[in-house]
C-alpha cells in the first residue's frame, strides 16, 4: 500500500477512503454472546448503507463463537467502475480482531490484498 492506494491482483488500483474501528457489541448492554453475535452480523448490510452510501460488502466471516471484540470497516474506492456506464465503484470490507493490530498499515494490507474487486464491488457515480 503506497500513497493510501494498492492494486488488486486483476490490476485495479484501489484507494482507502478511511477506516471506523469499534468495539463489536457497541450499542448492546445484555444479551447472550450468540444473539448478540447473531443481531450485529443481520444489521452490517444497513450499517454500512447508511454510513458509507451505495457500496459493495465483503464480510470478513468472524470465527464461531462470541464476536471477536473490534469490528473493522475499511471503506474503499476505484475511479475504474467493474461495468460500462459507471464513473467508479467502491467495496466496505469487514473483519474482526480481539486485538487492535500492531501496524494498522501492515493489517490493511493483509486484509485488502487478494480481494476479488470485481465479485464484491459496487458501481456508482460521483
Amino acid at each position: 500500500m503506497q500513497n493510501q492506494s494498492f492494486t488488486t491482483a486483476s490490476g485495479r488500483k484501489v484507494y482507502f477512503q478511511q477506516l471506523h474501528i469499534r468495539t463489536s457489541s457497541l450499542g448492546f448492554l445484555e444479551g447472550s454472546a450468540a444473539s448478540i453475535r447473531s443481531e450485529v452480523l443481520r444489521r452490517l448490510p444497513d450499517e454500512i448503507k447508511r454510513t458509507f452510501g451505495q457500496t459493495g460488502l465483503l464480510l470478513r466471516e468472524p470465527p464461531a463463537g462470541p464476536l471477536p471484540t473490534f469490528t473493522f470497516l475499511a471503506d474503499l474506492l476505484s475511479y475504474t467502475p467493474v461495468k460500462p456506464g459507471f464513473d467508479c465503484s467502491a467495496l466496505v470490507v469487514v473483519w474482526f480482531a480481539d486485538a487492535l493490530p500492531d501496524s494498522l498499515p501492515t493489517e490493511l494490507v493483509r486484509q485488502i490484498e487478494g480481494i476479488e474487486w470485481e465479485k464484491y464491488a459496487q458501481d456508482g457515480r460521483y
